[in-house]
Formats: structure tokens, sequence, C-alpha cells
């Protein structure tokens, strides 16, 4: 099992991002985008390794170039931090192509990182064309990674089949045999045990997008950030009994923290993953 933290490639090199990638920090601001414009890049990469992160997944925005990979490998081997998974950029959240897929996989395997986060909403009923899924397993062969399909949480955008639920969405992808990128706090906020939900789909979770949440209407109702993406043991979620449970069932895949605070919130949310 190994700890990551999920970073914007912006926070690390030069690079363009897009409109959506400026609206979504506008709408989900995380004290994270702070820490990167205020302390250096060695002290915060220097603190996140003390603290036990093993490496981190990147936002790969579409004008990231060769030169930033490369500057990024020498700055993930100075700190004995790994890229270990490629997230879709937030613009395609809503509809990705495999042109895009196939982009993001080209860059997983430049970083020899293993998998590649998908959203669910952005695949919606491809996920149910044998012809599209069939093009998603060739490209998991050529560029050696897996897809690790993202739970979303309930909003406006939702599916008609509803696939923000955790039955819906487990079983629309165990018919197409992909594999799991599972939110933690998606899944609180569509009101469902974290905990059940890990068991009941273990086989198939290589990537767990770990946060706490805390129910409010904000973030319910209008789906704002409010109470979501909390440091661990900040909210109402059962963090304890989850890595306990992930400990003893042997998880052996990716602990992604995806969470919205300052470097000290990282840090302990760190250590109480490797304390557990």
């Amino acid at each position: 099992m190994k700890i990551s933290l999920y970073t914007n490639t912006a926070d690390l090199v030069p690079v363009k991002e897009t409109f959506f990638d400026g609206i979504d920090k506008f709408l989900f601001k995380d004290p994270k985008l702070t820490m990167f414009r205020k302390q250096s890049l060695y002290f915060i990469l220097s603190k996140l390794e003390q603290a036990g992160i093993d490496g981190l997944e990147l936002i790969a925005p579409p004008f990231i170039s060769r030169k930033n990979i490369e500057k990024i490998k020498k700055i993930s081997q100075k700190y004995n931090l790994e890229i270990l998974s490629i997230h879709q950029t937030h613009d395609s959240s809503l509809n990705i192509t495999l042109n895009e897929i196939e982009r993001l996989s080209n860059i997983a395997h430049n970083f020899l990182a293993y998998v590649v986060v998908l959203h669910i909403n952005a695949l919606g009923n491809k996920l149910f064309d044998k012809n599209f899924i069939s093009e998603l397993k060739r490209l998991q062969n050529k560029y050696k990674v897996v897809f690790g399909i993202e739970n979303m949480p309930k909003s406006p955008f939702s599916l008609a089949k509803e696939m923000y639920k955790g039955n819906e969405f487990s079983q629309a992808l165990k018919a197409s045999d992909l594999n799991i990128t599972f939110d933690t706090t998606h899944l609180g906020q569509a009101g469902e045990n974290i905990c059940e939900f890990y068991k009941n789909n273990k086989e198939k979770i290589v990537n767990i997008h770990l946060s706490d949440y805390k129910k409010s209407w904000l973030n319910r109702m209008l789906l704002l950030a409010n109470g979501t993406h909390l440091p661990l043991n900040e909210g109402e979620l059962p963090i304890t009994k989850f890595l306990k449970t992930l400990k003893k069932e042997n998880y052996q895949g990716l602990i992604t923290m995806e969470v919205n605070g300052n470097l000290g919130q990282l840090c302990r949310s760190a250590q109480i993953i490797k304390n557990s």
C-alpha cells in the first residue's frame, strides 16, 4: 500500500491550465493552492516525504509538455516521491474521448504510473458500449496501465442510472470488467457506508481517494465544497474503522489523499494513515 497526494501539475512546474481548471479552483477552494504559492517546493515536498507520503497523483492538463514531464521526473526523484497515478482534467469531466484517454495513458506510461483515473460521469453511457470497452482494454495493454473509474457525488449532472450510488456504480464496472478509484467523500455525500463498499468491491479497487466528509445542505443540495474532502478525522466518516479494514483486508493499492488542507493537515492525515 502506497500513500499518494492529489496534486495539480501547475503546483510543480509552470504549465498553462484550462479555463475549467480555473473554474474548479474558484469553486472548490483548496488551501494547497496557497501553500504552493507561499512556501518553497523544497520545503513542502521535504515535509510530505518526512510525513510518509510515497508519491503523487497528477492532474495532467492538455498543455503539459515533454519538458514539463522531464522536470517533474527530476523533482520526484529528488524527493523520493513517485508519480503513482494520472488524473483526467476538469475540462473533460462530463465527456471524455478515446484520444484524450490515450493521451493520459501515454503520460502515465512515461512516468511508470500504473493507474489512470477517469470519472464515471465522463464515460457515461459509453460504459455500456462493447466496442468502447474493447478500446479501453487495448489502451490498458498498450500502455501497461489500469483505468480506475472514480465514483462521483450526486449532482445535477448525475447519470440517469444514478451511478453515484454505490451498488449501481459497482455493478456497471463489473459488467465492463474495469477497476475502481473509490472516493470516500463522494460515497459519503451519497449517504452510504464506506467500509461496506470497500468490502463488497475490494477485488476491483486499485486506488482510494481518501478524505473526510461532513454532511451539510450546501454540499448535498448545491454541490458546494463546504464539508467535502476534509483532512482525516475532521468530518463524520469512520476513518479509523476504514483504515483498520484496509489493514485487515491487506489492501495493496494506492491511498491518494484528495484532501483540501494546508501542509500541517496533509502531514497529519498521512500520519493517521501510516499509524492505523
